[in-house]
């Protein structure tokens, strides 16, 4: 099937003959789709289903371009280590694109690969949001302290491990790279049931036709993550790398990376140590867990419910830890607000839930609290339907 484009006759001619052959995913989505794609869900869907997505990635470039990255990495005395990707990720989802959902690829080699600027950021917001020593002001007793929301209110050892506006950071983050420099990506999908209600035009009433957004997302991926101090002769400061290594770890598996990680996107579990995705690999050194710190279990900043009592969620794909949290009988399982999954669930037993899909918005009735693991799970049933009079 011919393509037509917004380019010369002859260039588009040259272009549908060999678009088929380019071996850069992220060059054919950013330079060169057909002009009936953009603005058009279901032209861009069928499009990226004839691409043949994972056919546009030339395999021995890649794995070189990894080794080189692996190679320099020890050159630097630096010890990389791997996560798993638990589900499926997407970086870069709301970026400027004419596709209207984006997806972020190396602009040389068409892989994914996740920044090292959005790794930094993750784990700075886990750390100020999760361990109370610190948390501000630092003047104040203990019980009046709050999580910092600003950089630049951040707590001092933060700001000198993460940088500040005056000043850079004592350990850098680098780009992850996915093992060993290749990806399986997968046509995904996300529906607006209300998008008149979105364009601002109407009230979110349920007579309004789902439009489907296609997007595309990366899974069955483990990704290679390094970190390194930025003066390593610097004997105060050694402390620091083992630190955030073990918090982006933590991160990376209570927060999720990139886009709808309320929908179970985006979070990584450690490798296992029987997995050996290359011979390269037999030889790595375990992953690297933070330094034990006692850490007092703090109730999530939720209010009191009272049986009865309605809960918005969003309803997430569950993940063996997930399942872990809940009562055994849990039908579909829901993020609270903002709140990790590993602090606060929502855990719905009935079995009309069963068939709830991730990333629909839910009502569900308060039935009780329960304290899992560490998690508090809030025990809910459907809301009932009003019987129209």
């Amino acid at each position: 099937m011919s393509d037509n484009y917004y380019l010369p006759r002859f260039m588009w001619e040259l272009l549908d003959q060999h678009v088929g052959q380019c071996k850069n995913l992220g060059l054919i989505l950013d330079k060169y789709p057909p002009d009936n794609v953009p603005g058009i869900s279901q032209a861009k869907s069928e499009w990226l289903k004839r691409l043949g997505l994972n056919n546009h990635i030339d395999a021995a470039l890649t794995q070189s371009a990894y080794t080189r990255w692996r190679a320099m990495i020890s050159a630097m005395g630096v010890t990389p280590f791997n996560a798993i990707l638990d589900w499926r990720m997407v970086i870069g989802l709301g970026g400027e694109t004419v596709l209207e959902t984006d997806i972020t690829l190396h602009h040389l080699y068409g892989i994914p690969f996740i920044p090292g600027s959005a790794l930094k950021g993750l784990t700075r917001a886990y750390v100020s949001a999760e361990y109370r020593q610190y948390y501000i002001p630092e003047n104040q007793p203990e019980e009046q302290r709050k999580p910092s929301k600003k950089t630049d209110e951040d707590h001092s050892e933060i700001k000198r491990i993460f940088g500040a506006q005056e000043r850079a950071g004592t350990v850098i983050f680098f780009d992850a790279l996915p093992l060993p420099g290749t990806a399986n990506f997968v046509l995904d999908i996300m529906n607006p049931h209300y998008p008149e209600y979105y364009s601002g035009t109407k009230a979110p009433t349920n007579d309004q036709d789902p439009r489907p957004v296609t997007f595309l997302a990366v899974q069955n991926a483990t990704f290679t993550f390094a970190l390194a101090l930025r003066n390593p002769n610097d004997a105060e400061h050694k402390d620091d790398l083992n630190l955030a290594k073990g918090w982006l770890l933590e991160a990376l598996q209570k927060y999720g990376v990139g886009g709808k990680t309320s929908a179970g996107y985006g979070y990584f579990k450690k490798e296992s140590p029987s997995i050996e995705s290359t011979p390269r690999e037999k030889t790595q050194e375990p992953i690297v867990q933070a330094p034990t710190r006692p850490v007092e279990r703090i109730r999530p900043a939720l209010p009191q419910f009272r049986a009865g009592q309605e809960i918005t969620g969003s309803v997430i794909a569950p993940t063996e830890d997930i399942r872990r949290r809940a009562p055994a009988d849990t039908r579909a399982f829901l993020r609270c607000q903002s709140f990790a999954t590993t602090d606060v669930l929502i855990a719905v037993s009935a079995v009309e839930a069963q068939n709830w899909k991730p990333g629909e918005t839910r009502i569900c009735v308060f039935v009780r609290e329960e304290e899992r693991n560490g998690c508090t799970v809030l025990v809910c049933q459907p809301r009932l339907k009003k019987e129209k009079k």
